[in-house]
């Protein structure tokens, strides 16, 4: 038999025993010894998951989530970052963690029949980790209807520099999860027409067509929210120069004009893009805990359940935040060099969401807010970008999981 000559086994720690020929050869093994986890056989049964930001959130802990609720008999790793200590309580216990851009994570995706990603598999790709046959790559990527211009469609970047590495990890994608028509053109540009597309919804939008009460007061909870407060959520996105002067929102003056508009008592938040977590403190000494911050709250999807009125710039999440018809304004100080630089799929003056580019007509922008032609331009902006979202999204991406799982494991049972 093939194993009496030439065998490999990983000990679960850092080293691989080679055996050929009955010489036992016992390697450490880094990521420059990844090439032997490619022998090891693939466990039908078992997914991999990883989010973009490392925390327990996105479409994949939706559909993950979907998967515990079915009871269904799967091995479930998750690949986390070194930001795990903040998000570990998140994560149920019957899941696997495992570090991002170790060997145990490349043995855990060597191994599984699926994997399942909110994001480019950047490093993982560049290390030289590809898709071995009979294994299948989900990609849900974490962008809803996002206007702010991505991958190769970036027109702030070389396309050579966008192309190299996103172009070999797409041509491994067998599934991309879309909500919607306009999210599936700019897929199949941003993922060079790699991956057949499924437009069943994303997973992570299934939150906004339940009963949510539980989520709500888990969040009150969580944060020290007075139940007689209501919410804003300040939740700008990234900026590549990590420039800080572009948030500059006056905090005190944009809660006394909501409080004054909608007739109620606010209490503010802020939640930084992951990328720039790391200098927020030096954002946020200045405002003297005027404002609770949120950056390191593991599922934004809660954060928008709970919020009642939300403003950013081109964060995708407004796009998410809409489908509860809730309030959402844009502040974009910025917004002409952003325009130039990365771009936009479409102008910020074609949405349902009032505009402002300084503090001063923000607040104008409050005062004159019209919910009923608000509700009105947000059901005919999902109606022109094909938004199919309707609460069953996780359901669609386990049926097809389960319908993998179960060919692989037939066709096991015919072999043995």
């Amino acid at each position: 038999m093939l194993s009496n000559i030439f065998s490999v086994k990983y000990d679960g720690q850092k080293h691989t025993q080679v055996n050929i020929l009955g010489l036992k050869i016992k390697i450490k093994t880094s990521l420059k010894d990844r090439k032997y986890y490619h022998y090891l056989p693939i466990q039908n049964n078992k997914i991999v998951f990883r989010n973009h930001t490392g925390s327990y959130g996105c479409n994949v802990k939706y559909i993950s989530e979907e998967i515990l609720r079915q009871k269904l008999p799967y091995d479930i790793v998750w690949v986390v970052n070194k930001h795990i200590l903040n998000f570990l309580k998140d994560y149920p216990k019957n899941v696997r963690l495992v570090m991002d851009s170790t060997s145990e994570a490349y043995k855990e995706y060597a191994t599984a029949k699926i994997w399942v990603d909110s994001e480019r598999r950047y490093k993982f790709t560049e290390n030289g980790l590809f898709k071995r046959d009979n294994q299948i790559y989900i990609q849900t990527f974490h962008g809803s209807l996002g206007i702010k211009r991505t991958g190769a469609d970036r027109t702030d970047v070389s396309k050579s520099s966008l192309r190299r590495i996103p172009f070999t990890d797409a041509k491994q994608i067998d599934y991309l999860i879309s909500n919607g028509t306009f999210t599936s053109e700019y897929l199949k540009r941003i993922f060079f027409n790699y991956g057949k597309i499924l437009q069943i919804g994303h997973p992570r939008n299934d939150i906004f067509f339940k009963d949510n009460t539980k989520i709500k007061e888990k969040v009150y909870k969580e944060l020290k929210i007075p139940n007689n407060k209501k919410i804003i959520l300040y939740a700008p996105t990234l900026r590549e120069d990590r420039d800080f002067s572009y948030y500059n929102l006056n905090f005190d003056k944009v809660v006394k004009s909501i409080s004054k508009k909608f007739n109620n008592e606010y209490i503010i938040l802020l939640r930084l893009h992951p990328l720039v977590s790391d200098l927020k403190d030096s954002y946020l000494h200045k405002f003297n805990g005027s404002i609770i911050d949120v950056t390191d709250y593991s599922d934004m999807q809660e954060l928008l359940v709970a919020t009642d009125i939300l403003i950013t710039d081109y964060s995708s999440c407004i796009f998410d935040f809409m489908l509860q018809y809730k309030p959402g304004f844009i502040f974009a100080s910025d917004r002409k060099k952003y325009e130039k630089g990365r771009g936009l799929y479409y102008p910020l003056s074609s949405t349902p969401f009032p505009v402002a580019e300084n503090n001063e007509d923000l607040i104008k922008n409050i005062e004159n807010f019209d919910y009923e032609k608000y509700k009105t331009e947000v059901k005919e902006f999902l109606a022109d970008k094909g938004c199919i979202d309707d609460g069953h999204a996780s359901e669609r991406v386990v049926e097809l999981i389960k319908n993998i799982i179960d060919k692989a494991q037939s066709k096991e049972e015919v072999t043995q």
